[in-house]
């Protein structure tokens, strides 16, 4: 029995460093200044007018300036217009006429058409940068025939927040690049929140509109970059792209991560899909046989192991605490129940829900 405890043990923590081996972060460049791209930022919007003083107010700072920033508008019921205005940015409202298609990726769509830059810089409004050589950096690492990607670093400040931790963890892992196989795994599209390319390119592939009916987009998107031979450069966020999920609360977070996380982990490869099987099984096992042993140093030992692994891939993936980590088969547990509901949104019901709208799928 210990013994068998013991090779699970260590065959999830191994599973959990392959899966999630290396994160590349954007170099710095000495090219940093010489750029010259017109960048155009579209941010598509809904109801977003808490977060876009942040995105906003960070991208007024940077010493690298864009051409333009596009506020898309997709119908607010807040006052997300009044405050992009605010901040100087030109708002571009979703066409009635096409009422039928709206969401985030009609937003980009009409901010792609709307944008006068060689480059498309698209955003969520949740994202800001934490420094003002952010966008310099990303220009300067950003290659005209290729797409670039980031997942934004986690920045957490309410408790509940933590319980987005195994969702960024696997985001990250679920991308193919960041494993032990490296660049021998296909990338499984693009990250989100960013995506960076040029306008030629964009409009090669079809844009938003080849995707329209995709709840991950740029995943979507990102595969079909790749299929027209035009690479995507997937990169962690840390020191260059922030954000901060689902701030209105837990229910917020449980309705956001419901939505799309199921559809999203179609694209992970095999490899990847049991390593992190591998993991979160480590993540039960540690626990239980902790409470079942009646507390023995050797369960002790093994689940301080688990969670001293847990805490690095935490840590790659944001700022989460060191505490709540510490009782991890909780966070494990609550990623179970999310997942599972959205498996059954997504392929029995066939329906999620996001913002106030019913989405069909």
């Amino acid at each position: 029995m210990i013994y068998m405890y013991v090779f699970i043990l260590v065959l999830s923590i191994a599973s959990g460093w392959a899966m999630l081996w290396h994160t590349p972060k954007l170099a710095l460049r000495e090219k940093m200044q010489k750029q010259k791209k017109q960048v155009s930022i579209i941010i598509p919007a809904r109801n977003e007018e808490k977060n876009l003083p942040i995105l906003l107010a960070s991208v007024q700072k940077q010493t690298y300036k864009p051409l333009e920033i596009l506020v898309i508008d997709d119908y607010s019921e807040d006052q997300t217009a009044q405050v992009a205005r605010e901040y100087g940015a030109t708002v571009v409202q979703v066409q009635k006429d096409e009422r039928e298609w709206f969401g985030k990726a009609a937003a980009c769509w009409y901010g792609a058409q709307a944008a006068a830059g060689d480059t498309f810089l698209f955003l969520d409004a949740d994202i800001f940068f934490p420094g003002s050589d952010s966008l310099a950096r990303m220009i300067a690492n950003f290659q005209e025939e290729s797409v670039l990607s980031i997942q934004p670093y986690h920045t957490i400040r309410k408790s509940y927040e933590n319980f987005s931790v195994i969702f960024n963890i696997l985001v990250l892992a679920g991308m193919n690049q960041f494993s032990i196989l490296g660049k021998r795994l296909p990338a499984a599209g693009a990250f989100g929140p960013t995506l960076l390319c040029s306008r030629s390119a964009y409009f090669q592939v079809g844009g938003h509109k080849r995707v329209r009916h995709n709840i991950m987009e740029n995943i979507a998107l990102g595969q079909i970059f790749i299929e027209q031979e035009f690479p995507v450069q997937l990169y962690s966020g840390k020191d260059v792209l922030h954000f901060r999920m689902y701030p209105d609360g837990i229910a917020h977070l449980f309705e956001g991560w419901s939505k799309s996380f199921a559809s999203g982990s179609v694209a992970t490869h095999l490899f990847i899909m049991i390593c992190s099987g591998l993991w979160i099984s480590g993540a039960f096992i540690s626990g239980l046989y902790l409470i079942f042993s009646g507390f023995q140093l050797l369960a002790w030992f093994g689940y301080f192991a688990f969670f001293l692994s847990f805490l690095r891939m935490a840590r790659t993936a944001g700022n989460f605490s060191v505490l709540l980590s510490f009782f991890y088969p909780l966070l494990f547990s609550y990623f179970v129940c999310v997942f599972i509901w959205s498996a059954i949104k997504t392929f029995v019901l066939k329906s999620v829900s996001w913002k106030g709208r019913k989405i069909e799928l």
